[in-house]
């Protein structure tokens, strides 16, 4: 068993690919858990992350965390159902050893294919193009899926295509990428009225902006650290803007028009945050990162994820990492108005938060060199 676990171990990095690839491109192509392609093709993405885990040596203090964060994470599964951060923690604890900047490269460029591949068929009549009515602007609104779940979900996976772009090309990405950049994501509002999505990116240009300009005075480590924060901030604003709802009937009917009535929502399971040292049972889907985590998982799992995130931010910005500190800082965004951002398999740079766990370099830890065919 020893001797077959060290031949297999130089093809660590493989294996994990296989399981990366899989599941990202699963939700790029449109698939939900719901699908049986989706399940079959889970269980053998999750057969090869395992296999890599089994080659891969951690030391004492890593399996410890492991450990207690996936007892916690199994035990809500087993409680109330939920699974959202399940294929998180997998990636994020299957990364040791395998090159993040080799991960993003070949997530890209899959995401592109299958994402404009399912668009094309949905275009031509190939794939159904489902009409579902949304509440949009105070209004309910006809919109098409164009082959996923929901129109806003098309949107987010072209909007995740331009941030790993960012994240890959970094410096060597021009202003005029950035204009052709906004075009596409201005046209994807008109077709998928994804209010959110280009508010987050607008965000991001600015974001962007004001690290260059930081650069030309030597201040974009303060910047980033101002950056490292946002999770914090969102986290608070996340439980300050229910309270001040709560009192102020003007300030709860302005939020929930620019929010899309999602501090109604949680106003109406308000009164059970405190009570929630484990996930509620039964669970309840939120269109906010933090408060689903909070309801779904309880204040110990949240709090740990929210230590991590911001952990790895300011990892990120001692070591160097600005791209990366930056593209965590607008998921964080992304996420407090809407869920898919708690999942590796749509929002890729969650892997980062395994930096100050694995103590990754840039590139990946180095592996033993794979044996030529």
């Amino acid at each position: 068993m020893l001797q077959l676990r060290k031949k297999l171990a130089p093809y660590q990095e493989r294996f994990y690919f296989v399981f990366i690839l899989l599941m990202g491109g699963l939700v790029s192509a449109g698939f939900t858990s719901n699908h049986r392609t989706y399940q079959i093709l889970f269980v053998v993405a999750a057969l090869f992350l395992l296999l890599k885990i089994a080659v891969t040596d951690f030391t004492k203090r890593e399996l410890l965390c492991m450990a207690v964060v996936a007892l916690l994470i199994g035990a809500d599964l087993l409680r109330n159902g939920e699974k959202t951060l399940l294929l998180t923690i997998m990636g994020i604890f299957g990364i040791k050893n395998v090159s993040l900047e080799k991960v993003l490269r070949y997530s890209l460029w899959t995401k592109v294919v299958l994402t404009v591949g399912k668009l094309l068929l949905v275009v031509t009549g190939i794939a159904e193009n489902r009409l579902v009515t949304l509440p949009k602007n105070g209004v309910s609104v006809e919109l098409y899926c164009y082959g996923y779940y929901q129109p806003n979900i098309a949107f987010a996976n072209l909007f995740l295509i331009l941030t790993l772009a960012i994240l890959v090309y970094r410096d060597r990405l021009k202003w005029y990428m950035y204009a052709v950049f906004s075009a596409i994501m201005l046209a994807a509002y008109w077709v998928f009225m994804c209010r959110t999505g280009l508010v987050v990116w607008v965000l991001l240009l600015l974001m962007v902006s004001g690290y260059h300009l930081s650069r030309r005075w030597k201040l974009e480590k303060i910047y980033l650290s101002l950056i490292s924060a946002l999770p914090l901030i969102l986290a608070i604003l996340t439980f300050l803007l229910p309270l001040l709802s709560l009192h102020n009937a003007a300030v709860r009917t302005f939020l929930n028009h620019y929010l899309t009535g999602r501090i109604d929502h949680i106003l109406r399971f308000w009164d059970q945050r405190r009570n929630l040292i484990l996930g509620h049972i039964p669970r309840e889907p939120f269109d906010s990162m933090y408060f689903h985590t909070l309801y779904n998982y309880g204040w110990i799992v949240f709090l740990i994820l929210l230590l991590a995130y911001w952990g790895a931010m300011w990892y990120g910005v001692q070591k160097g990492k600005h791209y990366e500190v930056m593209i965590l800082g607008i998921m964080a965004v992304y996420g407090f108005m809407e869920l898919y951002p708690l999942s590796v398999a749509w929002n890729l740079p969650l892997l980062f938060l395994s930096w100050p766990l694995f103590e990754a370099k840039e590139k990946g830890a180095a592996l033993t060199a794979e044996p030529t065919p």
